[in-house]
Parts: C-alpha cells; structure tokens; sequence
C-alpha cells in the first residue's frame, strides 16, 4: 500500500448528542458531491426512482431516523438521500479479535473516500466514533472505546428462483412489505443504546431487521463475534472470525437459505480475512494488510479499530485502474477513551 503523505487529512467533527443530520448541514458540498456521483453510477432517472421508492417506504418503517434523512433531504439543490440512505448494496470484508476489528468497504460510488468523515458522537453510556460520510444516518462502523467496536457487512442476494435478476427483484419485494429497521440504523441503536458486548449482542441477535445483514462485534473482554442475520433468525460464529459478503455455511434442509456472493471474490475476500483474524492481536498498526482480494477497486474506506487501546486508524481509498489507492492521509486518533 502506497504511502498516504501529501494526500488531505480526514475530518473530525465532533457531534456531540446532535443528530446526523447536523453533519450533512455543515457539509452541503460534500452531500452534493456524493448524491452527484449515485447519479453519475446508476443515471438520474434511475436514482430519483430508487429516490422515490425508498421515501415511501421509509414513511412507514419503525426507524427512529427518518426526521433526519427528511432534513438532508429538504436542503437545496440536493437529490437522492432517501436512496443513499436506504441502499445496502455494500461489499465488505470485516475480521474481529480480542478487543480488535479491521475492516474494508467496496462500493463503486466514486468519491466515497475523498469525502471520508470521522464523527464523535455522545450517548448515556460514553463517547463512540464513526467513519461516516455526510448525508449519511446509518452507522456501518464504529468504536466505543471500553465498551465494544462493530461493523456492518452486506449479506448475499438470497437464491429463490435460480435467476440473480429476478432473485434480486424478489428481495426488494420482500424489503418494502416489511416495516423493521435497516440493518445500518440497528447498528446506530447498538453504538447509542448498549453499554457492553452482551447487550450489543443482543440487540444485533434479536431485534428484527427489514433485510438479511451480517455484522461484526468484538468486546473489551477479549469476546467476539460474527452476527449472521435473516430477518426473524440468528446465527452467531464467535471469535476469531471474519465475514465477507457470502454465508460461509449455506445452512442444510432449508434451515438457511442459499445466496449470492457480492462483490470482487467474495470467497476469496473470506479466506484471506480469516488468516488475518487469527493473527489480529500481533498485527503492526499500519494498512500492509491490505491486500488483493480484501483490497479491490471498488475499496473505498478501510478501519482498524480497538476498543481496548482506544485507538482508531481510518483510510479512505479511490479506485486506481483494478485496485484501489489511498485518497487521504490515514487518520489515526489513539487514547480515546468512552468520557472524552
């Protein structure tokens, strides 16, 4: 991996109690820039369709959220929120172990690593950090120094007809007639709400969700986990662990349903993360992990996250031909600690 030098420094903001949606406001260019770029990848046609489908349903869903993804929203000459906000199609390689959680997020939308933000936010029970980027109000990963780190990670399309496009359309059915959270909102809950490893589990095991998802969460005891979501059913792989964005045992008898890997080499992606997991702890604190599969061109933000140290390293990368290179400076904020 290239050296970072020269390259602009991620922001840190400080959010205090505020809502997400206050970031989005002291940040209009960046919000513009990102909604530009979904309208560069999919036409603007088809963004204010997704745009259009996403704010109906979010009208009836039971996230505590939607007042701030309206405010983003409502501001000017800004479009395609409610879809950004409610599109998962996230490719990710997460790997967890003994207080410690790397990971890597793939997402074509170009400009996801030059407009990288690091956010403190407050709650009852201490500070906690977030890679984030404006006009966004899920959480995808964080660190809440004492209590536990997690990362979000999408799941497979599921297998129903044999057909990926029409299982595809079949999936998003099943989303807009459900009215439980989006995975990346629960996980905003679980930074804001648990005090420790266990209730975070908990909250990640139980709480029903609209769509499959996959999280990872490591604890300050030393626990780990991998959180392997259906809509109404669990499994847990304790750690160390790792996931991509496959289900690593498709499950027998249809007790778990088949899927579609998602994004470079899934499999691939899996199998390097798991070594790296079981060497976690003696890992340097440095990005020379980074590596093809787990690093692709569509990487666009990679985290090393330890909730016992206090320590947090962000990198935010921009596709380079068929990898990806860094587009800041890697941030690195150590000493954190819950009350500061």
């Amino acid at each position: 991996m290239p050296e970072s030098r020269g390259l602009p420094e991620i922001a840190v903001i400080d959010l205090g109690a505020a809502g997400f949606d206050r970031l989005a406001l002291m940040a209009p260019e960046k919000v513009a820039r990102l909604a530009a770029a979904g309208r560069a990848l999919v036409t603007g046609p088809v963004q204010a369709a997704m745009d259009w489908r996403s704010r109906g349903w979010l009208a009836r869903n039971v996230t505590p959220y939607a007042v701030e993804i309206a405010a983003i929203a409502g501001m000017p000459g800004i479009s395609g929120v409610y879809a950004l906000n409610l599109s998962t199609e996230w490719a990710c390689s997460s790997m967890v172990n003994g207080g410690r959680l790397m990971r890597v997020l793939d997402w074509p939308l170009n400009g996801l690593g030059d407009e990288l933000t690091v956010t403190r936010h407050q709650s009852p029970h201490g500070a906690w950090w977030q890679a984030t980027w404006p006009g966004f109000v899920g959480v995808l990963t964080g660190l809440a120094p004492g209590r536990f780190a997690a990362a979000y990670n999408q799941p497979p399309i599921r297998r129903t007809s044999g057909v990926k496009p029409v299982d595809w359309v079949l999936e998003r059915i099943r989303v807009h007639r459900r009215r439980a959270i989006p995975p990346t909102h629960l996980l905003r809950q679980v930074f804001e709400k648990a005090a420790d490893f266990d209730e975070a589990l908990a909250l990640l095991a139980g709480t029903p969700l609209s769509i499959p998802a996959l999280f990872s969460l490591t604890g300050v005891d030393g626990r780990s986990m991998v959180v392997e979501r259906l809509e109404e059913r669990v499994r847990l792989r304790p750690g160390p662990v790792a996931i991509s964005n496959h289900w690593p045992e498709p499950g027998q008898a249809g007790d778990w349903p088949r899927g579609y890997p998602r994004g470079v080499d899934s499999p691939g992606r899996f199998r390097d993360a798991c070594a790296l997991a079981a060497e976690l702890d003696g890992l340097p604190g440095d990005f020379a992990w980074l590596r093809y599969p787990i690093l692709n061109k569509y990487s666009r933000l990679a985290v090393m996250a330890d909730c016992v140290a206090g320590s947090l390293a962000v990198l935010g990368l921009e596709q380079a031909g068929e990898s990806a290179l860094p587009a800041t400076r890697t941030l690195r904020l150590n000493g954190l600690k819950a009350g500061t």
